[in-house]
């Protein structure tokens, strides 16, 4: 399970670094359309981020615990039947965290 996580952020590490801003393709030298962008897939991906510890008092004393904070991803395949090319971007959906505090 460690693995797939590990690749899981590899992957969007990927993603983010690339640059990639939108849809709207612009032909090059080769070129004479522009891209047909269609959405092609949709993969929802949940990726732990961070644990951190908060406290909270309960009948005068006081308690530590530990909140899980994780990542809801949305990932959007596009494809260009014009050119044969594919496109990606990833989207941060929810911040989720695993317990209720301020």
């Amino acid at each position: 399970m460690k693995i797939f996580f590990s690749g899981i952020t590899l992957m969007l590490a990927v993603f983010l670094t690339t640059g990639v801003t939108g849809v709207a393709g612009k032909p090059t030298e080769n070129e004479t359309e522009q891209h047909n962008w269609q959405e092609y897939s949709t993969h929802y991906e949940t990726v732990k981020v961070r644990s951190h510890d908060y406290t909270y008092w309960k009948n005068f004393i006081e308690k530590t615990r530990t909140c899980n904070v994780s990542h809801k991803l949305k990932a959007v395949v596009y494809y260009c039947d014009v050119h044969d090319h594919t496109h990606s971007e990833i989207f941060l959906e929810d911040t989720i965290h695993s317990e209720k505090h301020s």
